[in-house]
């Protein structure tokens, strides 16, 4: 396994969604390209872009991936080799099971990013991108984040980046209860965004959708869906906006804001949250807007408890020693199921030999005593197999089953 990747830790937001623009064209290339790369995954939120890869060929993998990373980015190959970081091996379930558990995030706990990690997942399945072992890592990832969620107080706060951005609006401008919110978007943010309004008492929510979901959307969360043609009214009336769309450009621009909040009006707080912002340049800068962007989210974010976030680092370096020895066991499953193959096909050849000497009935039960006995011998050759796996001497036992069986196993085949 391999991750190339950046985070707000590594890099700048703007760069962050330069990269993300390639999200699509990695995760189809790499699979298509290259006979060594049997999975990918590309993990794209508001302030990372990670890449995890299973392959066979590292360094070609990793030059690939950045080579179709610069091609479909407005960045230069030498800018993105300098912007990602590659891991390799157990240090990747390490990074991905603290990604997901919220310790890497800019708000230390927020609960979106599990959401985040399983549409990643679920995108990769749909498009035919993943791999076995991917997939296993993936789920022991949300299994890990739940287990966060549920036993410490770091996921007790349930903190997210929403709510954080929701705190500093009512710090500045009073409580939300009771006001006109207007929502850009209607993915994943969306929702979390629209959750969060209600426990505030904010419900006067109104939905714009620059691909034509909003009607949809409001049908099923009991918002109001705005047509685009009156998005400009909307802001003149909304008493803050959250742009979570992440279209592939600004929806709102500078002239927008003036037609909307003429001199006079009162400031408009916009919740910037998106990777690709909603936002014309020059917007943020306007008298008439108050904008809280990723940027001041993380600086306001407040910190955890230590003694909550070592606990929850506990938890995840506990699954990935549990994930790393399953996946060693692994490997020995080819050298198992050889074995049991080879019985099988003896067992089966004295079936059939003695089908036509006896009747079917007690044929059958002549098989089914076969398959326990070989069950009962088999066992114990099959756990030692798993165990030989994890220390890493599997070819003394590759070597006793050629001896024993004569049975020849030359490499291990891949999941």
């Amino acid at each position: 396994m391999v991750l190339v990747g950046a985070s707000h830790h590594d890099v700048s937001l703007d760069v962050l969604e330069k990269l993300a623009q390639s999200g699509d064209q990695v995760r189809s290339r790499l699979t298509a390209e290259s006979a060594d790369v049997s999975g990918a995954i590309v993990l794209a939120t508001c302030n990372r872009f990670e890449v995890y890869i299973d392959t066979a060929a590292f360094h070609q993998a990793v030059d690939l991936t950045t080579a179709i990373i610069a091609e479909s980015s407005e960045l230069s190959h030498d800018e993105v080799v300098s912007a990602m970081r590659v891991v390799v091996g157990t240090s990747v379930a390490q990074h991905l099971f603290s990604v997901t558990a919220g310790l890497e995030s800019m708000v230390v706990g927020e609960d979106e990013i599990a959401g985040q990690v399983r549409q990643a997942l679920a995108i990769a399945q749909s498009a035919g991108t993943t791999s076995p072992t991917l997939e296993r890592l993936m789920q022991r990832a949300l299994a890990t984040s739940k287990a966060v969620t549920g036993s410490t107080r770091l996921g007790a706060a349930g903190r997210s980046v929403v709510s954080v951005a929701l705190d500093i609006v009512e710090e500045r401008y009073g409580s939300l209860s009771g006001k006109t919110a207007l929502l850009m978007g209607t993915g994943s943010y969306a929702r979390v965004a629209l959750a969060s309004l209600n426990r505030r008492e904010c419900t006067n929510v109104h939905v714009h959708s620059s691909s034509g979901r909003a009607q949809l959307f409001a049908e099923g969360h009991d918002v109001t869906a705005v047509d685009p043609e009156n998005l400009v009214r909307e802001l003149s009336m909304a008493d803050i906006v959250i742009a979570c769309s992440g279209s592939s450009g600004p929806i709102i621009d500078q002239q927008m804001i003036r037609t909307a909040r003429p001199t006079g009006s009162a400031v408009l707080p916009v919740l910037d949250l998106a990777l690709t912002s909603d936002l014309a340049p020059g917007v943020a800068a306007m008298a008439e807007v108050d904008v809280v962007d990723l940027a001041v989210i993380g600086q306001s974010a407040p910190p955890e408890h230590a003694s909550a976030i070592l606990e929850a680092q506990d938890i995840v370096l506990d699954s990935v020693e549990q994930f790393e020895t399953v996946e060693a066991g692994r490997s020995a499953d080819h050298y198992v199921i050889a074995m049991r193959a080879h019985v099988m096909n003896i067992m089966n050849e004295e079936v059939e030999r003695i089908r036509g000497r006896v009747d079917d009935e007690t044929a059958e039960e002549v098989a089914r005593s076969l398959m326990r006995v070989s069950n009962a011998i088999l066992h114990t050759p099959s756990v030692r197999a798993q165990e030989l796996a994890r220390t890493g001497d599997l070819g003394q036992y590759r070597e006793a089953i050629h001896t024993l069986f004569g049975i020849e196993i030359h490499s291990t085949p891949r999941d």
